[in-house]
């Protein structure tokens, strides 16, 4: 019930404000023939009316400020503005978003705290912290003289 009470005065309320709009008019105290201005135009100015829907078609866009793509051409203009902003917001932000949230990206994380644990190790057993072989020299098994002087070498 409430609604119907609610929307009957918003009906009399638009409909009072419609009524007192009509009611303050104004009224002009000029005399038409004498006061008012007027100019007389020759068939020659006039331009024709519009007349077919190709006639309508708005050809020039008005107050056309270019993007700096291009400075003559409207169409090439707004075709790479848009194409560079869709590129330059939705790929570069987009994947600047999912580059930034990997998690681990190249195990960059592992790789650090790995190195750690093994410099920690080295320090324990009394090695040096860098090593000249990385492997064991005596696990390795080289070819003779005899066997490399058949193989060309190229430096």
């Amino acid at each position: 019930m409430a609604v119907f009470l609610r929307r009957s005065a918003l009906y009399r309320a638009f409909n009072l404000n419609k009524s007192l709009r009509l009611s303050c008019a104004n009224i002009s105290t000029t005399k038409k023939n004498k006061e008012v201005p007027s100019t007389t135009i020759s068939d020659t100015g006039v331009s024709k009316p519009p007349v077919t829907v190709a006639d309508f078609a708005d050809t020039k866009p008005r107050y056309w400020m270019t993007y700096g793509y291009s400075e003559t051409d409207y169409t090439m203009d707004m075709d790479y503005h848009h194409l560079f902003m869709f590129f330059g917001i939705t790929f570069m932000l987009g994947l600047g978003f999912i580059m930034m949230y990997i998690p681990d990206f190249r195990d960059q994380d592992w790789t650090e705290r790995e190195a750690y644990l093994r410099l920690e190790r080295r320090e324990k057993l009394g090695l040096p912290k860098i090593d000249r072989n990385l492997v064991d020299p005596i696990r390795l098994t080289l070819p003779s003289e005899e066997e490399l002087e058949v193989v060309e070498i190229i430096l």
